[in-house]
């Protein structure tokens, strides 16, 4: 029995309708896409406030309250006590960079221009270098990283502050059939971003020492700036020890080819011995993510976010990598997978 010429029209316009509702919801979505990173952002300086603050919590028995505001205490008399000890000296180091670092810029245009094609390239590198339109686009970036920045922070310090009632609200979105396994899932992808962080905070810390001692015996000048420099461009994975070590080698041309050389041997022994001793004992006691994942993932948050994507790209893909594990292939697939950091007593096969 075929269908009324007025119902087809009807399941035509509601069929109409539900796709123009996805569209809609997946444009404002997109257009939203940049607070996705501010809220994943917030969610990882939460996270280390809880690191910090669940022991004191623990150990004095205050409420998440009052422990968060402990825990951001007492981050901040450890940030001022390094500032203390080393601020000087580093704040010399920068305004040295920064006075020294044009010059080097220079001598290194200098000797491409004695290359073959060399002013060429340089004209090319001139022109997408364009000051007059580049200058305001970093002063618009530094205005919009210092907003996002100040968000991020504000909305940190209020998941710490309280954070089974987000937990809570997003498990009572879920069917209650489900709720368990998505507050079991919210769990295991806490835990994995903890072990993830606790790992890139050695990672970040061992590689700015030895950049800093090894730039150091190089004879490169300011390398207590410089080694600071790589150890915070190492939170961005294969990106940022790239960037991190262009500061160096730029002010190591200005002490000759020979301190450039020496400084290159360095940045390259330092990955090499992170990449070989730190990182595989790193992912083996941690968390391991896939390689060519991690880097293709990276370059699409990178197009997709921008700057910020870059810097959490990486504890981005540690939540969804767990929980594409946890839902998908455990539940769905009903596979047996391990989860960064599980207990032995937890782990579940296939039911």
């Amino acid at each position: 029995m075929s269908m009324p010429e007025s119902g087809r029209h009807r399941l035509f316009v509601e069929r109409l309708l539900i796709v123009a509702v996805v569209g809609l919801i997946a444009a404002v979505l997109w257009s939203l896409r940049i607070l996705l990173v501010v809220v994943v952002g917030a969610v990882v300086i939460a996270v280390l406030l809880r690191t910090v603050a669940d022991p004191i919590s623990r150990y004095t028995g205050l409420g998440p309250r009052l422990a968060t505001l402990g825990a951001i205490l007492l981050v901040a008399l450890i940030a001022g006590c390094a500032i203390w000890l080393f601020g000087s000296t580093v704040a010399s180091q920068f305004a040295h960079l920064s006075e020294t670092i044009p010059t080097s810029w220079n001598e290194l245009s200098r000797r491409i221009g004695q290359l073959p094609f060399g002013n060429q390239l340089l004209a090319a590198m001139k022109q997408g270098l364009d000051l007059p339109t580049l200058v305001p686009k970093i002063v618009n970036l530094a205005g919009n990283a210092a907003t996002t920045l100040i968000l991020i922070v504000f909305g940190a310090i209020f998941f710490a502050a309280q954070p089974r009632l987000y937990t809570r609200g997003l498990v009572m979105l879920a069917p209650p059939d489900r709720r368990h396994l998505v507050s079991v899932s919210l769990e295991d992808s806490g835990r994995a971003l903890r072990l993830w962080l606790l790992g890139q905070l050695i990672s970040m810390i061992v590689v700015g020492l030895l950049t800093g001692v090894g730039l150091w015996l190089a004879g490169v000048p300011s390398a207590m700036a410089l080694g600071l420099i790589s150890g915070l461009t190492e939170g961005v994975p294969y990106l940022g020890p790239i960037v991190g070590a262009i500061p160096g080698l730029l002010l190591a041309l200005t002490e000759g080819p020979e301190t450039a050389l020496w400084a290159l041997v360095v940045y390259v022994a330092v990955q090499q011995i992170e990449g070989n001793t730190l990182v595989p004992i790193i992912h083996r006691e941690l968390v391991s993510l896939p390689p060519a994942l991690t880097l293709f993932w990276i370059v699409a948050a990178g197009f997709l976010f921008g700057i910020i994507g870059l810097i959490f790209a990486a504890p981005m893909l540690v939540v969804i990598y767990v929980l594409v594990k946890r839902l998908y292939i455990r539940e769905a697939l009903n596979t047996d997978t391990p989860l960064p950091g599980e207990p032995a007593d937890e782990k579940s096969g296939p039911g």
